[in-house]
Protein backbone atom coordinates (compact mmCIF):
# COMPACT_ATOMS: atom_id res chain seq x y z
CA UNK A 1 0.00 0.00 0.00
CA UNK A 2 1.56 3.33 -1.02
CA UNK A 3 1.98 6.25 1.34
CA UNK A 4 -0.47 8.31 -0.74
CA UNK A 5 -3.24 5.75 -0.33
CA UNK A 6 -2.51 5.50 3.40
CA UNK A 7 -2.71 9.29 3.70
CA UNK A 8 -6.02 9.31 1.82
CA UNK A 9 -7.48 6.70 4.16
CA UNK A 10 -6.81 8.79 7.28
CA UNK A 11 -9.89 10.60 8.54
CA UNK A 12 -8.74 14.14 7.89
CA UNK A 13 -11.62 15.78 9.77
CA UNK A 14 -10.42 14.27 13.05
CA UNK A 15 -6.79 15.30 12.66
CA UNK A 16 -7.17 18.43 10.54
CA UNK A 17 -4.76 17.21 7.87
CA UNK A 18 -5.18 18.38 4.31
CA UNK A 19 -4.07 16.24 1.40
CA UNK A 20 -1.70 17.63 -1.20
CA UNK A 21 -4.64 18.10 -3.58
CA UNK A 22 -6.59 20.02 -0.93
CA UNK A 23 -3.56 22.21 -0.30
CA UNK A 24 -3.05 22.89 -4.03
CA UNK A 25 -6.77 23.71 -4.48
CA UNK A 26 -6.30 26.79 -2.29
CA UNK A 27 -3.42 28.25 -4.31
CA UNK A 28 -4.04 31.44 -6.30
CA UNK A 29 -3.44 29.63 -9.60
CA UNK A 30 -6.44 27.44 -8.82
CA UNK A 31 -8.54 30.50 -7.97
CA UNK A 32 -8.40 29.85 -4.22
CA UNK A 33 -7.71 32.23 -1.39
CA UNK A 34 -4.09 31.34 -0.51
CA UNK A 35 -1.52 34.09 -0.92
CA UNK A 36 1.56 32.29 0.44
CA UNK A 37 3.00 28.82 -0.03
CA UNK A 38 2.83 26.29 2.80
CA UNK A 39 5.60 26.90 5.31
CA UNK A 40 6.37 30.43 4.11
CA UNK A 41 5.24 32.04 7.38
CA UNK A 42 7.26 29.51 9.38
CA UNK A 43 10.36 30.05 7.23
CA UNK A 44 10.11 33.83 7.70
CA UNK A 45 9.89 33.28 11.46
CA UNK A 46 12.97 31.05 11.41
CA UNK A 47 14.82 33.62 9.30
CA UNK A 48 13.84 36.38 11.75
CA UNK A 49 14.97 34.27 14.73
CA UNK A 50 18.33 33.57 13.09
CA UNK A 51 18.72 37.27 12.29
CA UNK A 52 18.07 38.22 15.90
CA UNK A 53 20.54 35.56 17.09
CA UNK A 54 23.30 36.83 14.77
CA UNK A 55 22.47 40.48 15.58
CA UNK A 56 22.93 39.70 19.27
CA UNK A 57 26.35 38.16 18.55
CA UNK A 58 27.31 41.11 16.34
CA UNK A 59 26.25 43.47 19.13
CA UNK A 60 28.46 41.59 21.61
CA UNK A 61 31.38 41.77 19.18
CA UNK A 62 30.80 45.49 18.70
CA UNK A 63 30.76 46.03 22.50
CA UNK A 64 34.18 44.34 22.84
CA UNK A 65 35.87 46.71 20.40
CA UNK A 66 37.61 49.75 21.85
CA UNK A 67 36.45 53.19 20.68
CA UNK A 68 35.96 54.48 18.04
CA UNK A 69 33.49 51.63 17.47
CA UNK A 70 31.60 53.16 14.55
CA UNK A 71 34.57 52.85 12.22
CA UNK A 72 35.71 49.43 13.44
CA UNK A 73 35.44 46.16 11.59
CA UNK A 74 32.76 45.07 14.09
CA UNK A 75 30.38 47.72 12.75
CA UNK A 76 29.87 45.88 9.45
CA UNK A 77 28.34 42.70 10.95
CA UNK A 78 26.20 44.87 13.23
CA UNK A 79 24.87 46.91 10.30
CA UNK A 80 24.30 43.84 8.09
CA UNK A 81 22.50 41.80 10.75
CA UNK A 82 20.53 44.89 11.78
CA UNK A 83 19.30 45.27 8.20
CA UNK A 84 18.57 41.54 8.13
CA UNK A 85 16.38 41.82 11.25
CA UNK A 86 14.57 44.98 10.14
CA UNK A 87 13.77 43.70 6.63
CA UNK A 88 12.77 40.23 7.83
CA UNK A 89 10.58 41.76 10.53
CA UNK A 90 8.86 43.85 7.85
CA UNK A 91 8.20 40.72 5.76
CA UNK A 92 7.07 38.81 8.88
CA UNK A 93 4.53 41.49 9.77
CA UNK A 94 3.20 41.52 6.20
CA UNK A 95 2.89 37.71 6.13
CA UNK A 96 0.92 37.50 9.39
CA UNK A 97 -2.22 38.82 7.67
CA UNK A 98 -1.91 36.66 4.56
CA UNK A 99 -3.54 33.25 4.05
CA UNK A 100 -1.69 30.04 3.28
CA UNK A 101 -3.00 26.73 1.97
CA UNK A 102 -2.62 25.46 5.53
CA UNK A 103 -4.84 28.17 7.02
CA UNK A 104 -7.87 26.68 8.72
CA UNK A 105 -6.17 23.39 9.64
CA UNK A 106 -5.48 22.35 13.21
CA UNK A 107 -1.89 22.68 14.47
CA UNK A 108 -1.10 18.98 13.98
CA UNK A 109 -2.51 19.12 10.48
CA UNK A 110 -0.49 22.22 9.67
CA UNK A 111 2.73 20.58 10.81
CA UNK A 112 2.06 17.29 9.00
CA UNK A 113 0.87 18.92 5.76
CA UNK A 114 3.78 21.37 5.85
CA UNK A 115 6.25 18.51 6.25
CA UNK A 116 4.63 16.60 3.38
CA UNK A 117 4.92 19.70 1.21
CA UNK A 118 8.57 20.32 2.16
CA UNK A 119 9.74 16.70 1.94
CA UNK A 120 8.09 14.83 -0.92
CA UNK A 121 9.02 11.20 -1.56
CA UNK A 122 11.87 11.97 -3.99
CA UNK A 123 13.51 14.40 -1.55
CA UNK A 124 13.33 11.89 1.31
CA UNK A 125 14.82 9.14 -0.85
CA UNK A 126 17.71 11.35 -2.02
CA UNK A 127 18.39 12.53 1.55
CA UNK A 128 18.39 8.91 2.73
CA UNK A 129 20.80 7.84 -0.01
CA UNK A 130 23.10 10.78 0.82
CA UNK A 131 23.04 9.75 4.50
CA UNK A 132 23.96 6.16 3.57
CA UNK A 133 26.73 7.46 1.26
CA UNK A 134 28.19 9.61 4.04
CA UNK A 135 27.94 6.77 6.56
CA UNK A 136 29.80 4.42 4.22
CA UNK A 137 32.56 7.00 3.76
CA UNK A 138 32.79 7.41 7.55
CA UNK A 139 33.09 3.63 7.87
CA UNK A 140 36.25 3.88 5.72
CA UNK A 141 34.88 2.34 2.54
CA UNK A 142 36.85 3.32 -0.55
CA UNK A 143 35.80 6.64 -2.08
CA UNK A 144 35.57 5.17 -5.57
CA UNK A 145 33.73 2.01 -4.49
CA UNK A 146 31.04 4.13 -2.82
CA UNK A 147 30.93 7.15 -5.15
CA UNK A 148 30.47 5.35 -8.48
CA UNK A 149 27.26 3.51 -7.51
CA UNK A 150 26.05 6.58 -5.59
CA UNK A 151 26.40 8.93 -8.58
CA UNK A 152 24.99 6.44 -11.06
CA UNK A 153 22.10 5.49 -8.78
CA UNK A 154 21.12 9.08 -7.99
CA UNK A 155 21.28 10.10 -11.65
CA UNK A 156 19.18 7.11 -12.71
CA UNK A 157 16.63 7.69 -9.95
CA UNK A 158 16.22 11.41 -10.60
CA UNK A 159 16.15 11.26 -14.42
CA UNK A 160 14.47 7.83 -14.72
CA UNK A 161 15.92 7.53 -18.23
CA UNK A 162 19.20 7.64 -20.19
CA UNK A 163 20.78 4.82 -18.21
CA UNK A 164 23.68 4.50 -20.66
CA UNK A 165 24.34 8.26 -20.65
CA UNK A 166 24.40 8.14 -16.85
CA UNK A 167 27.30 5.67 -17.02
CA UNK A 168 29.17 8.15 -19.23
CA UNK A 169 28.40 11.09 -16.90
CA UNK A 170 29.51 9.06 -13.88
CA UNK A 171 32.80 8.23 -15.61
CA UNK A 172 33.34 11.89 -16.57
CA UNK A 173 32.73 13.06 -12.99
CA UNK A 174 35.08 10.44 -11.54
CA UNK A 175 37.82 11.21 -14.09
CA UNK A 176 37.45 14.94 -13.46
CA UNK A 177 37.65 14.34 -9.69
CA UNK A 178 40.79 12.23 -10.02
CA UNK A 179 42.52 14.66 -12.40
CA UNK A 180 41.68 17.88 -10.56
CA UNK A 181 41.79 16.79 -6.93
CA UNK A 182 44.04 13.74 -7.10
CA UNK A 183 46.67 14.87 -9.57
CA UNK A 184 46.61 18.69 -9.48
CA UNK A 185 45.95 19.24 -5.77
CA UNK A 186 47.48 15.96 -4.51
CA UNK A 187 44.50 15.15 -2.33
CA UNK A 188 44.37 11.58 -1.08
CA UNK A 189 40.96 10.00 -1.38
CA UNK A 190 39.59 7.91 1.49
Amino acid sequence: MSSESINENVDKDDVGIGTKNQIEEKTPAAGGEAELKPGEKFFTGVLLSLGIFFFWHAWQLWQQVSPPRDSSAAAIPLIMTGLWVVLTLYIFIQNIRKKTPLSGLKLGGKVWSGLLYLFPKDVLIVLGVIAVYCALLLLRFSFFVVTVPFLYGIMCYLTRKNFLKNILWTAIVIIFTVVVFGMLFNIRFP
